[in-house]
């Protein structure tokens, strides 16, 4: 939590540094043109943005949160499985890449029973970073604050109570003026460094121990009063607390500075407003005969008339100048939009292992370094359902790519005899195909919305009806072999992992899935002009196809034997050994199972066969519990789920720990593989995983 909270102050620390350089770069250009005020409330938004740990991907989490509950209402989760799927990094953002080694876990003993075996807890160097960010933040405030309170206490006791009448007066005369009501105390303080306001509850105005002329009083109180109207105390620990949470940075540190400058200058403005040049004149002398007075004593949470001599500097110069400012409020407006537009930019990132480039035909990584690997013309599969468990009518968004550009577009489920489709949402209608070959074998047809004139309508354009069709084929007891050779003797070849033929202006594809002993084709047609229309949506569409089925049965009461332990009336079965960690994947002991595994298992060479698949997924838990898995070794240039998980719906995958695996040629056959170290396709929960 610590580390998620360091890395969200992070990079909003990245963003607003790139205004506070700005602002800093051109402080004269605003000084000369602008009243200090608005720069003033420039720092005092930014201030507080540094403490409002909302970043890019909570907004981009908000913005994608429509899309997340369609697609969360398609898979039908369960109550645990309420995580959206992970998503990729926006393209728009900019990356703050966090070094992998950072992210490399520190193996520290821990000495915990969760059976009766010892466990062990995994600290990055991340982590590290963390809790020194958190110590170094809570000293610097704790030290402002301490040395606040021993002032104020210093003050309180060794300080005397203003009597003076002619100082009563001017202070009666001066809260009259500025329409300030409530009593202020005054005290007296000889070693005080400036006339000052402390106190935030009771606000106290302590003047060094000095002789004041009418002239001095007046400017000393009306510039401390407009302090407390403004409640410039309060902002003062703002700024002390933006920097406290970003003391990393050194431009927050000029920050802090620069706001107290500006604070001091947009003070001076307000208290000189509409006199005359011979008051601001007299206004400069009063702030002159303060430069003399010096002391050790000091406290940032407190107004001081005093700022030293360069800061004085630009003060005389401010209260003189004669021209008159503009109204900054455009500024303000341009800093505030600048703020968001950047907070929703810029992003971190965990740093790929080996280098990997990321781009629209590798996987995309996030910090689990383990998401999927999806070609950019499909979506998701859909999860292959129980009878119980698919029902018709449910929406989702398919992604499509057409002519460069990703779109959405909306599809709702059918559910067949055996399987289910996701249709787009654009008027499919039921059809015979009385005239196909495969008629015998096919339960649905469907052919794309016709209008009134029998034309079928695609993006605006008109073509002739029948020939955008979509229809299932059930073939059983054939194997693939079979049906690929009787598609071949039809006219089909083979192009990546689907079939294709051409006839006339029409293009045919069939994509082939193997279930058990039968397989079933998704075919469909579209013409040659529409390459760039219906050729994209409707592979989309095909690869929404499942197979809806039974469940498996559960088998717990075959080799290799598991022991079970049950925790607070939850059965975890213990994975020890490779014979175990392979059984889960063949269904020996479910699915749905609650699995923690208490020693390092190294696998054999012997091909990897996934957990979970399409029609039969992962949907219970698998607690690494900081464990290694050394040696997992898949090759097969078939595969279409390369990974520990092939297919996880609804599950929960943590503190899992991967080295030396090797995955990288297996799939190179298959276009629309998907690739991940923890988990091929993922639907559900994962965190605290680690792969080397």
């Amino acid at each position: 939590m610590i580390t998620n909270l360091f890395l969200s102050f992070f990079e909003i620390s990245v963003s607003v540094s790139v205004l506070v350089a700005v602002l800093i770069l051109f402080t004269s250009f605003f000084n000369k043109r602008y009243a200090a005020k608005w720069k003033y409330l420039i720092w005092i938004f930014l201030a507080v943005r540094l403490l409002v740990p909302v970043t890019g991907a909570n907004v981009q989490s908000v913005m994608d949160m429509p899309l997340q509950m369609e697609l969360q209402a398609a898979s039908k989760s369960e109550e645990h499985t309420d995580a959206p799927i992970d998503a990729t990094i926006p393209s728009g953002r900019v990356i703050v890449e966090i070094p992998t080694q950072m992210t490399t876990p520190i193996a520290v003993a821990n000495v915990f029973a969760m059976s009766s075996e010892k466990s062990r807890l995994s600290i990055t160097l991340l982590d590290i970073v963390a809790f020194v960010w958190m110590v170094g933040s809570l000293i610097l405030i704790s030290t402002h604050l301490i040395s606040y309170l021993y002032y104020k206490n210093q003050v309180m006791k060794r300080g005397t109570i203003i009597e003076d009448p002619r100082i009563l007066f001017q202070m009666m005369e001066r809260k009259r003026e500025l329409h300030i009501k409530g009593a202020i105390r005054m005290i007296e303080y000889p070693e005080a460094d400036s006339p000052m306001i402390i106190g935030f509850f009771k606000p106290v105005l302590v003047l060094p121990k000095e002789q004041y002329n009418i002239n001095e009083l007046y400017f000393i109180l009306k510039h401390e009063l407009v302090h407390l109207k403004r409640g410039d105390v309060y902002f003062k620990l703002l700024f002390v607390a933006a920097n406290a949470v970003h003391w990393f940075n050194p431009l927050i540190w000029i920050m802090q500075k620069e706001a107290a400058v500006d604070m001091e200058l947009s003070c001076d403005e307000r208290v000189t407003q509409g006199t005359s040049y011979d008051m601001r004149k007299a206004y400069t002398e009063t702030l002159l005969a303060m430069i003399h007075k010096r002391c050790a004593k000091r406290t940032v949470l407190s107004t001081q008339f005093y700022g030293g001599k360069e800061v004085m500097k630009k003060r005389f110069k401010n209260i003189l100048l004669k021209n008159r400012k503009k109204n900054g409020i455009l500024i303000l407006l341009c800093v505030v939009l600048l703020t968001i537009s950047l907070g929703t930019l810029v992003g971190c990132s965990i740093a790929k292992e080996n280098g990997e480039e990321i781009n629209e035909n590798s996987p995309s990584a996030d910090n689990t370094l383990a998401d999927n690997n999806i070609s950019e013309n499909s979506i998701e599969p859909v999860l292959s359902e129980t009878e119980n468990e698919v029902e018709r009518g449910d929406k989702i968004f398919l992604a499509v790519t057409r002519e460069g550009e990703t779109e959405e577009i909306p599809a709702t489920l059918f559910v067949g005899e055996g399987y289910s489709i996701y249709l787009t949402d654009d008027g499919w209608q039921p059809h015979d195909l009385a005239d196909s070959r495969w008629q015998p074998h096919f339960p649905d047809a469907w052919i794309s919305m016709v209008d009134m004139d029998g034309k079928v309508v695609l993006d605006g354009k008109v073509m002739l009806d029948g020939q955008v069709q979509l229809w299932i084929a059930h073939f059983k007891d054939k194997t693939v072999n079979q049906i690929q050779k009787e598609l071949a003797d039809d006219g089909y070849r083979v192009e990546n992992s689907d079939m294709i033929k051409q006839e006339d202006e029409l293009i045919y594809k069939v994509k082939l899935n193997e279930f058990e002993n039968d397989i079933w084709g998704i075919f469909y047609s579209y013409p040659i002009e529409a390459e760039e229309g219906w050729g994209a949506v409707l592979p989309v569409i095909a690869d929404t196809f499942a197979v809806t089925i039974n469940p498996l049965p559960v088998q717990v009461d075959v080799t290799p034997a598991i022991e079970t332990l049950d925790l607070n009336g939850t059965t975890y079965y213990l994975v020890s050994n490779e014979a175990q960690l392979r059984a889960i994947a063949t269904g020996v002991y479910g699915m749905d199972k609650n699995y923690m595994q208490q020693a390092d298992i190294v696998l054999s060479a012997e091909e990897w066969t996934p957990i979970g698949t399409w029609e039969n997924p992962f949907t219970g838990t698998y607690n690494g519990n900081g464990f290694e898995i050394t040696g997992l070794t898949m090759t097969d240039p078939d595969a279409k789920l390369v990974g520990l998980f092939g297919v996880a719906k609804g599950a929960e995958l943590y503190n899992i720990t991967m080295r030396d695996y090797d995955i990288t040629s297996a799939g190179s056959n298959v276009s629309g593989k998907s690739v991940g170290a923890i988990a091929a396709i993922r639907v559900g929960s994962s965190y605290d995983n680690f792969v080397d």
